[in-house]
């Protein structure tokens, strides 16, 4: 039997029915519920003192509630929320103060497992209240309700979101098994001449209708959990070479921390450069940001890569994690400049200043440095007279399929 709501001809936007019907609530759980409020409220002040004796085991209930205000407030809407499982209306409007409190745990960055904790004394809480008060028929309706609240407090349920995970999921599956991945290019060109010097490579995966081209960024987070980003930057690596390998182009391939600490990655792109006719014009670009993790792999990689005449370059330089002892160890034969300090260069005298520097300290360590998010005249005019020696951005080239 379907609940009765006040408000049901005007639910289209939302999901809390589905949420109902998914965990089988109905009619009976909510007249069972509104048949405990009593006892319950009876229970109230045991349960708040019980319950703030076991969050505070945990830190972060330490420093969030850290004076009387904030724990009176805090109090106060964890006895309306505990007496609101109780009221025997589950509509649109208890499913929106749900959300709310939902959007308030996002703003204050409240772990999940905290919310999973706290959760996990009330359930028992009032089990034991339930058995202790023999009102055994209510205990289904309690997990029911106590699920449905968790799962909406922890942004676990939004539909459109697990519809979008799942989208994605399969997508990336298809995407690996069809090898539906390719390298797009975008050109580095000279300052001086605006000749094109190298190429970076940059993945793309195959839309599901093949119409077009999608960058990997958005995707990479459920790569890595699903364990396919391995196998997405073999296929990179893989056909990147099969591009360049025989040509007299220098290319570029970008590589993070994971990938060179990854020992039968490393091992995968040792392999392929033994195989490779022309193993000098690879270059590996490092993110700057990653050499804080474990330096000493960096290292390691780029001595062993450098015995088949592969170079090293710095990517993202600037954004000022990496230590100048770890850039004269490298001696990197290209540093990248980070493009926070280039795409406002026309207006930022402090931006000209920095990148002047990094040229100069760049000449003194026989780097080439590329300024890249070049996307308009103004910026190209003012990095090329600063002394920059290559340029790549939107304005001189686009990513695009390699047609040479």
């Amino acid at each position: 039997m379907d609940l009765k709501y006040k408000t049901i001809n005007n639910l289209n936007e939302n999901n809390f029915k589905k949420v109902l019907k998914h965990y089988k609530f109905n009619d009976y759980d909510a007249l069972a519920l509104k048949s405990i409020k009593g006892i319950a409220k009876l229970y109230t002040l045991e349960l708040l003192e019980g319950f703030y004796k076991f969050i505070f085991e945990f830190d972060h209930a330490r420093m969030f509630l850290h004076n009387k205000e904030i724990l009176s407030r805090h109090e106060e809407g964890i006895k309306n929320w505990y007496l609101s499982l109780f009221c025997g209306l589950y509509d649109e409007s208890y499913f929106d103060k749900l959300n709310f409190i939902s959007e308030i745990h996002v703003r204050i960055g409240l772990p999940a497992h905290y919310v999973n904790t706290a959760f996990s004394f009330v359930r028992g809480f009032l089990k034991d209240v339930l058995i202790k008060e023999k009102k055994y028929e209510v205990l289904s309706s309690w997990d029911k309700i106590i699920d449905i609240n968790l799962d909406i407090l922890t942004i676990a349920y939004r539909e459109e979101e697990q519809t979008k995970l799942v989208d994605e999921i399969v997508f990336l599956k298809n995407t690996v098994e069809h090898s539906n991945i390719e390298p797009y290019v975008q050109p580095i060109f000279d300052a001086k001449s605006l000749k094109i010097q190298k190429y970076e490579c940059l993945m793309r995966l195959k839309s599901a209708d093949s119409q077009k081209m999608l960058s990997v960024f958005p995707y990479l987070k459920v790569a890595k959990k699903i364990k396919l980003y391995e196998k997405m930057m073999q296929l990179m690596i893989e056909k990147s070479l099969k591009l360049f390998c025989h040509k007299d182009f220098e290319f570029s391939l970008n590589l993070c921390y994971e990938d060179i600490s990854n020992h039968s990655f490393r091992q995968y792109i040792y392999d392929k450069i033994e195989h490779c006719d022309k193993p000098e014009n690879i270059i590996f670009e490092i993110l700057e940001t990653d050499f804080i993790e474990d330096f000493s792999i960096v290292e390691e990689f780029a001595l062993k890569v450098r015995e088949y005449g592969c170079k090293i370059a710095i990517d993202d330089f600037g954004s000022g994690y990496s230590s100048m002892e770890n850039i004269l160890k490298l001696k990197p034969e290209i540093i990248k400049i980070d493009g926070s300090l280039i795409k406002n260069i026309d207006t930022s005298n402090e931006s000209k200043t920095i990148v002047k520097n990094i040229v100069n300290m760049a000449k003194e360590l026989n780097a080439q440095t590329v300024a890249e998010y070049i996307h308009s005249k103004e910026v190209y005019d003012v990095t090329k007279d600063l002394g920059v020696d290559l340029l790549q951005g939107f304005y001189l080239g686009e990513p695009k399929a390699f047609d040479l």
